[in-house]
């Protein structure tokens, strides 16, 4: 099998659908068959061929997903890491596995920082796609569905860094899953800032216009910009991190804005606090609204249709328990284990069972929408389980079920969303960040926030906070602009060097 096939099918099915938007670029697949076919020509004349790990240094672009699909064609394997991340992942990775590189000038640059890079034959500027043109036959190899498709370098904010590999026949169990849960419908018009989602909406033939962000730094990106995408091209659904919808948002509040068009609504990649949610129903009135929960390795895990919360959840959410992540998608099984394991390698079912809890506990998650392992195996011991040769995957994060539904209280080593969610479905609160120094718990916020320690203290009985500090900013990922930066901040507020 090969992922590029379902371009060649959409191609013979509906040629003259538009199925990329960028900025006031369109394109039909049509016309996406023949840049593709052009492009793949192209690479094997400069001697990229099946089984090639070629890193691809393109941000979300139409581009992009012409490169992504010509390599498929050929056999070879897209190489990628964060947009955030790329000037700092040139000197962390050793890049063994990559056979040459397509990028656009700016990345490529940055790519001779690494010494193994700097060597490589095939060094190919994306520019070259935009003077490929006529049509041309696609020829598509055949593959085995274990071959690997995408290979993506972690950032190692963790520990080290990591190489997750993604099969032809992963990502397509993956676009199956995703087809039944995000409820397209054939005239969908969607905004999407997450390039997995737009591969879905490529292949299953939903129109994308790639949003007019910066994916280096989503937060930096010009809201403006964002809602006259959304006006101007008849967006019916979106798919954004929570970081470029808050954007959208604030910017149509301040605005008076209300995006009436707009009748889905999909975020994920970072916690969802109540108070968010609030403020996307104000601005999308008509539109139903989806969390959902995942991670590289496991995508989706867990969703959420906000209308689907009862009372009891809400107020659940307000005293402490967590953030609801919904119910369980996606994955055969969803486990919670004991924390603080280290290691923990082959398991019988009678010894997986000592090491489960029906309280608050690591998830664990299995099934063929979950990696079983890294490239080389690095990451391995620290991160996957098997079960009767089941492999499991540990998300690192902590969490609970009850009755079916997942409930999440923050990362293993930064446990605190059930104090943050409190903050937030209760008091009219900005940014929060809660993280332990020493024997303190800290709470931060920004200096604009008028909200008094007394309100917040009354409101977090069932839990407790010995500080509170106040930064200008809270830093936050580059990625999603959504997740706290700990290390930046503790380095702000002169907690460590």
């Amino acid at each position: 099998m090969n992922l590029a096939d379902n371009l060649l099918k959409n191609f013979q099915i509906n040629p003259d659908k538009i199925c990329l938007i960028e900025k006031d670029i369109k394109i039909d697949y049509k016309t996406l068959y023949n840049r593709v076919s052009n492009l793949a020509l192209y690479l094997k004349k400069q001697g990229i061929k099946k089984e090639d790990n070629i890193l691809v240094l393109i941000p979300m672009s139409i581009n992009l997903y012409i490169t992504l699909l010509a390599l498929w064609s050929i056999g070879a394997s897209a190489c990628f890491m964060d947009a955030g991340f790329i000037k700092n992942g040139m000197k962390k990775n050793e890049f063994k596995e990559v056979n040459g590189i397509i990028g656009i000038s700016k990345y490529l640059i940055y790519s001779k920082i690494n010494k193994k890079l700097r060597k490589l034959k095939i060094q190919i500027n994306s520019n070259i796609i935009n003077k490929l043109t006529g049509s041309a036959d696609l020829k598509i190899e055949e593959l085995k569905e274990t071959a690997n498709a995408i290979l993506t370098y972690t950032s190692g904010t963790t520990g080290t860094p990591k190489i997750a590999a993604r099969s032809h026949m992963f990502l397509q169990n993956q676009g199956l899953i995703l087809k039944q849960c995000l409820n397209y419908e054939e005239n969908d018009i969607e905004l999407s800032s997450v390039p997995i989602f737009t591969l879905s909406n490529i292949n299953v033939g939903i129109k994308t216009v790639i949003a007019n962000g910066n994916f280096a730094n989503l937060g930096k990106s010009n809201a403006s910009n964002l809602v006259k995408q959304i006006q101007l091209n008849n967006i019916n659904r979106i798919m954004a991190a929570p970081g470029l919808l808050n954007l959208i948002i604030e910017y149509s509040l301040n605005n008076s804005i209300k995006l009436n068009n707009v009748k889905k609504v999909f975020t994920g990649g970072g916690a969802i606090f109540l108070d968010f949610i609030e403020k996307i129903k104000i601005v999308f009135p008509n539109a139903t609204i989806t969390s959902l929960y995942g991670s590289t390795e496991a995508e989706p895990i867990a969703m959420l249709n906000i209308n689907d919360m009862t009372k009891d959840d809400i107020e659940k959410t307000k005293k402490g328990f967590g953030i609801l992540a919904g119910n369980i998608v996606g994955v055969d099984d969803c486990k919670i284990i004991k924390t603080g394991l280290k290691e923990i390698g082959n398991l019988s079912l009678q010894e997986f069972e000592k090491i489960q809890t029906s309280e608050i506990g690591e998830i664990v998650v299995s099934g063929n929408n979950v990696l079983e392992g890294y490239v080389n195996g690095v990451g391995n011991k620290e991160n996957k389980f098997s079960i009767n040769g089941k492999k499991y995957h540990r998300t690192g994060d902590l969490g609970y079920i009850e009755n079916g539904k997942l409930w999440l209280r923050g990362r293993i080593n930064e446990p605190f969303f059930n104090i943050e969610a409190a903050l937030h479905a209760n008091l009219k609160i900005g940014k929060t960040a809660i993280f332990k120094n020493k024997d303190k718990i800290i709470l931060v916020l920004e200096k604009s926030d008028l909200v008094s320690s007394k309100d917040i203290y009354n409101c977090i009985k069932f839990d407790k906070i010995d500080e509170i500090l106040y930064v200008n900013k809270i830093p936050v990922d580059k990625r999603h602009s959504t997740k706290v930066n700990y290390n930046e901040l503790k380095k702000m507020l002169k907690l460590i060097s």
